[in-house]
């Protein structure tokens, strides 16, 4: 991409009533003929030619939500504010400048496209009084290209926009922004936090049909749709208990993994322990680039392979710590949860408790898998079993027949081992195929 400066500032739109009547001079006796996905279907729109100076950024734009939500709190302003002032000349500057970092995004580089066409190639698609529900990026990136070379990029003064409705619903505009952006062959993602904000924004703020969201952004059914917010709803947390800044997105823009995986084990914990491991979630997500290991990599962000390993390890810390109450019932007692909790304060000095927690989950997940080993061997012991019954003695010749019995010798003197029938002398491997299979097996799992 060739240097230069863009202006700085973006001129205040025309007048509402003016923008209305110049586009719908524009598009006046043409025949519709590009295509928009709105509730009720696919829609023809009509297509026309227009001043880029006419078109507004929209505030309400799927992929700023995050960005927007934390300047406002910076800036100690609120949305509705926001929206009023939506086409001055202030605020559609601010928008200009996060579209461009949006239009240069090597994931979705419509800056890079646009330079290197010098044309466009897809119209907009705007309202009624031109603010763009779709295509934001591409204008922010014409303008700035225009304003770099008005020479070369001329072609960008005038605008390709398909036009919707006048009289199309303010909710139906995050359907047709949201059926658009989902398309995945071309589009750059909303990004986890921008998507799940605006879907919490439409189920609960604008009080849209829950099926309308599911159709929009092809969500399965609502309990996908619960799960989203819900992991929102835990970052936020997150960032405002633990790290005490709410609404800084920015600080979990890559941690979807982590709050998805956290979410998901919070939900199947018994309601007593969810706050806990909840908070001690959130210690790890601080914390994980300190720590040995990968924290990410098991519970609580990934299925314990043993169930009771949520109270078990918890009771072990507790034992560890001194903690009075650990050799309580089963189920931790409130008073010995509140005093797990405080051995992680929140920005304190947590590493060495956490490490020692991922310790004790470690010596969990490996004794369950210990356990767990002579199963899986008498397992598929009864799988040859059953497969020895479907053979027919006709069948095997000598040298199978010699296989066969040299084999099941090897199995009935390792068994008599592992009985305990004969502890002095154990069978030693010398044949291949399964006996050696399971004389290792065995072997390792003595051992330890």
């Amino acid at each position: 991409m060739s240097s230069g400066k863009t202006k700085p500032e973006v001129p205040a739109p025309a007048p509402v009533e003016q923008r209305r009547e110049r586009l719908s001079r524009a598009i006046e006796g043409v025949e519709p003929g590009h295509y928009a996905p709105l509730p009720g279907g696919l829609r023809a729109l009509p297509v026309a030619r227009v001043g880029a100076d006419l078109l507004v950024y929209r505030v309400d734009n799927g992929r700023l939500v995050a960005e927007l939500t934390e300047r406002l709190r910076k800036e100690q302003r609120d949305w509705e504010t926001l929206r009023r002032e939506a086409a001055s000349a202030e605020v559609q500057t601010m928008l200009h400048g996060l579209l461009m970092a949006a239009a240069a995004d090597l994931r979705g580089p419509i800056l890079q496209e646009l330079e290197r066409q010098g044309r466009q190639t897809e119209p907009l698609l705007v309202t009624a009084e031109g603010v763009v529900v779709n295509g934001n990026r591409r204008l922010a990136a014409m303008r700035a290209l225009r304003t770099r070379d008005p020479e070369r990029y001329a072609d960008f003064a005038q605008v390709a926009v398909a036009v919707l409705p006048a009289d199309i619903a303010p909710a139906d505009l995050d359907f047709v922004e949201a059926a658009l952006q989902m398309a995945p062959e071309t589009k750059l993602g909303y990004g986890w936090i921008n998507r799940r904000v605006k879907l919490r924004r439409q189920r609960d703020e604008l009080g849209l049909p829950q099926e309308w969201i599911l159709e929009a952004y092809q969500l399965a059914d609502a309990a996908l749709l619960a799960r989203e917010i819900a992991e929102l709803e835990l970052a936020e947390a997150y960032l405002a208990e633990w790290c005490d800044t709410p609404g800084r997105y920015g600080a979990v823009a890559e941690e979807e993994p982590l709050f998805a995986g956290l979410n998901a084990q919070l939900a199947s914990l018994p309601e007593e322990l969810r706050p806990l491991w909840r908070w001690i979630g959130f210690a790890l997500i601080a914390m994980r680039g300190k720590l040995d290991g990968a924290p990410e990599r098991g519970f609580p962000f990934v299925a314990p392979g043993a169930g009771h390993l949520p109270v078990a390890a918890l009771r072990r810390l507790a034992q560890l710590r001194g903690l009075t109450g650990a050799e309580e019932e089963a189920a931790l007692a409130p008073a010995l949860r509140e005093d797990l909790r405080a051995l992680f304060p929140a920005r304190g000095e947590v590493q060495p408790v956490l490490e020692e927690l991922l310790e004790i989950i470690a010596v969990f997940e490996e004794e369950h898998r210990e356990h767990k080993r002579p199963s899986a061997v008498l397992q598929r012991i009864k799988g040859v079993r059953r497969r020895l019954d479907r053979l027919d003695p006709e069948r095997l010749d000598r040298d199978q027949q010699r296989v066969l019995r040299s084999e099941l010798a090897a199995i009935q003197a390792q068994a008599a081992y592992l009985l305990g029938e004969h502890p002095e002398t154990r069978f030693e491997q010398q044949k291949t195929g399964l006996v050696k299979a399971l004389s290792r097996v065995w072997r390792r799992w003595r051992d330890r």
